[in-house]
């Protein structure tokens, strides 16, 4: 097998996977890693549009906002009015912060216990690798 079809055969194999057993972990919040990926999006970079979240998710923005729906259904985000009436921004409620605090616990506990056994300098270097590639693929 060669390099290229074995590493996006394993990469696609791989995140898959891990997006299953993410959502199982997440389970335990009454998440899905869909949700998680702009709760984490919005405790870390705060009040936000639903444009900015889908560039930085790279996903279209019907799909971010089908997800942001259900995140204001659960209460976990509000509404902050904007400038402009046409955008629409959003941020994390006070339950919705509760909730980053808990599931940013499961996944820390599930990313150690998937990255158990491999060596530091291995971790450092998957991790350098991946930004390599997320770059390479928005040139």
């Amino acid at each position: 097998m060669s390099f290229q079809n074995g590493f996006f055969h394993h990469n696609l194999q791989f995140s898959r996977s891990f997006t299953k057993k993410l959502n199982e972990q997440l389970a335990k919040v009454d998440l899905y890693h869909s949700q998680w990926s702009i709760v984490y999006y919005l405790s870390q970079f705060g009040c936000s549009t639903l444009v900015e979240i889908s560039t930085y998710l790279d996903v279209e923005k019907p799909t971010v906002t089908r997800t942001v729906n259900r995140l204001e259904e659960l209460e976990l985000i509000e509404q902050v009015p904007g400038k402009d009436k046409r955008e629409r921004r959003i941020q994390l409620s006070e339950s919705g912060l509760r909730t980053y605090q808990e599931a940013k616990k499961v996944v820390e506990e599930f990313e150690l216990q998937l990255m158990s056994g491999l060596a530091e300098e291995d971790r450092e270097a998957t991790l350098r690798t991946l930004i390599f590639l997320k770059e390479k693929l928005k040139q």
